[in-house]
């Protein structure tokens, strides 16, 4: 007979932004709540993300997500315990005729109360003149945005939830069910007897889902950022954190003046789920090769550090939260592509709320 290692209301798979954000949500509905990952809190993807955080989202199925993860995060979260935000701001670079497209999204943004500028190349390259931005381009300017560290908003997270979370560094192997309703877990350190079940650990999450005969069609994708140098005379000191919708580049200042934390979207999928310290060659003269579009102080640089790792590709669309009728108890919260953190608090507001219908 199988050891029983654990009983909670809702049992977790994912230790990542994600689920300790629905983590901290249920227990603050007095729900008990077991996480279980075999890297421990943050030591997936979560661990290794930039933290870029702002309200408006090209990505207009989660619009209003992101608007209200930035709220949270400014308000340093529920309890007022999460790390400051370093509000450098956020510029997000797109092409004019689609942020024309967008009009009554930033209307519903500037409506709401965020502060955000609509501006032309031309006072791009005023405003910051280490940018090098193209007729074609214009951007959305957020004076509040900017960017947290990863990390230490996980371990936040974690002490908000407090004695109701549990959490058991072990390998879930499959769900378990009885009839049509999920009972629990089963892990490399025994079974986990749970009334419902978030799967919210990436692409790891498609094989648990399969074992209860539910399709979850994840990839793993490349990620990788590098630290570059680009010397005192370099004009960054008021750069903003931005995000290139046109290359997929990003870039923030680093916790070091005047390094700076860049990266480029990667096409590479199917990548081993590790992280290491470093980046290859090649994916550094990638990042260089797109960011000289940019920003020329990083085409020479020199490159001071870095990470590769890896996030969670959906086959078709975007991230989603879904609540699966049969094994009744089963949620799934996957897919973001990378693109999570920053609508992690509503994500996890949201996906507890969905755990909570299941429960009754």
């Amino acid at each position: 007979m199988t050891q029983s290692v654990a009983r909670a209301d809702v049992a977790v798979v994912g230790g990542g932004i994600i689920g300790l954000a629905t983590a901290e949500r249920l227990t603050a509905q007095q729900l008990s709540v077991v996480l279980v990952d075999d890297s421990g809190i943050a030591g997936g993807a979560t661990g290794s993300s930039g933290g870029l955080i702002r309200a408006f989202d090209p990505d207009q199925d989660h619009a209003s997500w992101a608007a209200q993860g930035l709220e949270l995060y400014l308000r340093r979260g529920w309890r007022g315990t999460w790390p400051q935000v370093h509000e450098h701001g956020s510029l997000t670079l797109l092409r004019t005729a689609d942020l024309t497209r967008r009009s009554a999204q930033t209307s519903a943004l500037r409506a709401a109360g965020h502060d955000l500028a609509l501006l032309s190349a031309d006072e791009i390259r005023t405003r910051f003149p280490g940018l090098d931005v193209p007729d074609d381009l214009a951007g959305v300017y957020e004076p509040r945005g900017g960017w947290v560290p990863a990390r230490q908003v996980a371990h936040a997270l974690l002490c908000d939830a407090g004695p109701g979370l549990r959490v058991l560094r072990a390998r879930a192997t499959a769900v378990r069910t009885a009839g049509s309703r999920v009972t629990g877990l089963a892990t490399d350190a025994g079974s986990l007897q749970a009334r419902a079940v978030l799967l919210a650990a990436g692409a790891g999450s498609s094989p648990l889902a399969a074992s209860v005969g539910v399709p979850l069609p994840l990839r793993t994708r490349s990620v990788a950022y590098g630290l570059f140098d680009p010397g005192i005379s370099a004009p960054n000191a008021a750069l903003p954190t931005i995000v290139d919708v046109t290359t997929g580049a990003w870039v923030r200042r680093w916790d070091t003046h005047p390094t700076l934390l860049a990266g480029v979207r990667s096409s590479a999928t199917d990548v081993p789920e590790t992280v290491r310290t470093g980046i290859s060659a090649p994916e550094e003269e990638r990042i260089r090769g797109v960011l000289r579009r940019r920003l020329p102080c990083l085409a020479d640089a020199p490159a001071v550090g870095g990470r590769t790792a890896y996030d969670a590709q959906a086959l078709a669309g975007g991230g989603a939260v879904t609540a699966w009728p049969e094994p009744r108890g089963l949620v799934t919260a996957t897919g973001w592509n990378g693109g999570g953190f920053k609508l992690a608090p509503a994500v996890g507001a949201h996906t507890a709320a969905r755990l909570q219908e299941v429960l009754t």
